[in-house]
C-alpha cells in the first residue's frame, strides 16, 4: 500500500510600517501556511475526502471515482501564526473556515483519469454565516484501456 504523505509549509514574511513620525514601526508578521495531504488510492480518508467535494459540488461535477487524492489547503493571516479552520484530521475538510481561506483536491484514478476542484470560503457582508464556494474545476480523461473504471 501506498505511504500517507503529510506536509506542511508555514512562510512568515516581515512587513515593515512606517509610523506618522517618519520611523519605522516594529515589523508586522504575514503568515501563509499551506498544508498537503496525499492520501492514497482505497485509504478510508480518501474516500472521505471525495464524499466531501461530492456534497459541495453539482452533480455535473462529482467525482468519477476513487483514486489517489491531494488536498492542499492555504491561509493568510496577520500575526504569528495563520488562522485555518481545522488543522485536522488528515485529509478532511471543515464544514467552516476563514474568509479567504483555500483548498484544492486533486483525485487521479487508476486509468489516469485526472478530477481537481478548488474551493474558497466565503462570508456574507453580515459576517454570520458562509459556506464553501466552488472557485475552479478541471478534468481530463485517462487512457489507460486497461484500468478503465
Amino acid at each position: 500500500m501506498k505511504q500517507l504523505i503529510h506536509r506542511t509549509l508555514l512562510l512568515s514574511v516581515g512587513v515593515a510600517c512606517l509610523a506618522s513620525t517618519s520611523a519605522w514601526a516594529a515589523p508586522q508578521r504575514v503568515t501563509y501556511a499551506v498544508t498537503n495531504d496525499v492520501l492514497a488510492l482505497h485509504q478510508p480518508e480518501a474516500r472521505d475526502v471525495l464524499t466531501w467535494v461530492g456534497r459541495h459540488v453539482r452533480p455535473s461535477f462529482a467525482p468519477l471515482g476513487a483514486g489517489t487524492v491531494h488536498v492542499e489547503r492555504s491561509a493568510f493571516s496577520s500575526g504569528a501564526v495563520a488562522r485555518m479552520s481545522d488543522p485536522s484530521p488528515l485529509g478532511k475538510l471543515p464544514d467552516s473556515g476563514y474568509p479567504g481561506e483555500q483548498y484544492k483536491v486533486e483525485n487521479t484514478l487508476p486509468d489516469g483519469t485526472y478530477q481537481s476542484w478548488e474551493f474558497r470560503w466565503v462570508e456574507p457582508s453580515s459576517g454570520h454565516g458562509g459556506g464553501w464556494e466552488m472557485t475552479g474545476y478541471q478534468f481530463k480523461r485517462g487512457n489507460d484501456p486497461v484500468e478503465i473504471q
